[in-house]
This record gives structure tokens, sequence and C-alpha cells, in this order.
């Protein structure tokens, strides 16, 4: 049994090499695509607040007006569902 077991490590390492290789390849054959943003129309962006919501106040607006998400000129005092308060940890890496 030995000569079994020593044989079945050494198929498990090589299948695993193998297999991180091919991950390897692939990662580096990656490359970020340029993301789109929704139009005004699709995010259903509105020029004025709703309440105390507004673009200025969402980590998606980039001053002084554009947004990561929704395209043309936006306003720091408009507002779209996309709103949110949360703040991505990646917050200033779509620059």
């Amino acid at each position: 049994m030995p000569a079994s077991g020593s044989s079945r490590r050494a198929f498990i390492k090589t299948v695993g090499v193998a297999a991180a290789a091919a991950t390897c390849a692939k990662a580096q054959e990656y490359k970020p695509q340029p993301q789109k943003k929704l139009t005004q129309a699709a995010a259903r962006y509105q020029g004025s607040p709703k309440g105390n919501e507004a673009c200025g106040t969402c980590p998606y607006f980039e001053f002084p007006r554009s947004c990561v998400v929704v395209e043309g000129e936006i306003s720091p005092s408009g507002w779209c569902p996309i709103y949110t308060t949360f703040v991505p940890v990646d917050r200033g890496a779509h620059k």
C-alpha cells in the first residue's frame, strides 16, 4: 500500500499544480471592461431632492456635477432611486 499512497499523493499534487496554473493563466487574461452608465431616464433621475436625500450626499456623486452610475450632468441637489448613504469599500477606485 505505501507505493499506492505515494502515487496518490503525487497525482493529487500534480492536479493541484495544474489547477493553480490554469487559474493564474485565466487571471492574467482578465481585463476589466469600462462600465457603462445608466441614462438619466433609466435611473429615474430627478433634478430635485427626495426629502433629505440628494445626490450631493451620495457616495456615487462626483464633484462638481457627475455621478459614477448615471450619465450626464447631475445636480448635487438631484436624486434617483440609486441614492445610498452606504460608502463602498473601494470609494475612489472608480475614478
